[in-house]
């Protein structure tokens, strides 16, 4: 038996997510109704969680009723590829939902770290890069300078530009200069600097911790990172059939 489902607009949605599994509207006599209920209220909070606030009720009762235990086939008359793309593209729809909701709401910290930016990059000794990370060195290290894959030993303080510290360490810590292993501008920074260069980092938010922030830390901060680079410890970049072997296991 083929379902047609009439696709909605989804930035038309209008009806409340939670409103569709109203207790009042049913009786629950059963310890299975009870369980089913509060599947249903699952169902809608894992949605919600991920941004949608709103659904078109007869879509989703008539996607829930075709699926088949036995068959589990796809309820449109979609190849998987297609399925797959259609659920793809949606929550690429929810992602930018949610982070425009997140510029509104954090709009003061953009236009803080902008204009905090914007005057530092006129300061004597401070460079702008490409990327727009900005730095100075304070003192140069004769060393040698880590390159990605290497251990980099180092003593840090990080601030917000109001000058609130957010973290920081007294001794020197290891850490691997790998990619997704630290923050964007430390992997761009610290290549430049020799073992036993002291610098100053101004860290715009997409090359920290970016548009969701991290513990301590709010979303779109820019920060600043005062760093010793203490010992640069070589290491060996992985080698393309060791890569290929891991994706292969």
């Amino acid at each position: 038996m083929k379902i047609c489902i009439k696709v909605i607009g989804i930035a038309c949605l209008s009806a409340s997510l939670i409103s569709c599994g109203n207790k009042d509207n049913v009786k629950l006599e059963t310890l299975e109704d009870s369980a089913n209920f509060c599947l249903g209220f699952q169902t809608a909070a894992m949605w919600a969680q991920r941004g949608v606030d709103s659904i078109n009720n007869d879509a989703f009762v008539a996607g829930f009723n075709a699926f088949n235990i036995d068959e589990q086939n796809l309820p449109l008359e979609l190849e998987q590829e297609q399925y797959s793309d259609l659920m793809q593209r949606y929550a690429e729809i929810l992602e930018q939902r949610e982070l425009t909701k997140m510029k509104t709401e954090f709009a003061p910290n953009i236009e803080a770290g902008e204009k905090f930016l914007a005057e530092n990059k006129e300061k004597a000794g401070v460079i702008t890069t490409a990327s727009g990370l900005q730095y100075e060195i304070i003192s140069e290290g004769k060393g040698v300078k880590p390159s990605l894959y290497d251990t980099i030993s180092v003593i840090y303080k990080g601030t917000f530009i109001d000058g609130t510290v957010f973290d920081s360490t007294m001794e020197p810590i290891k850490l691997p200069l790998i990619p997704n292993g630290l923050i964007q501008g430390w992997i761009e920074a610290l290549p430049l600097f020799a073992e036993g260069t002291k610098a100053k980092l101004y860290i715009p938010y997409d090359l920290a911790y970016g548009e969701y922030g991290n513990q301590g830390v709010q979303p779109f901060s820019t920060l600043i990172f005062d760093i010793e680079l203490v010992k640069v410890i070589k290491g060996k970049a992985p080698e393309t059939s060791d890569m290929m072997s891991k994706f292969q296991k």
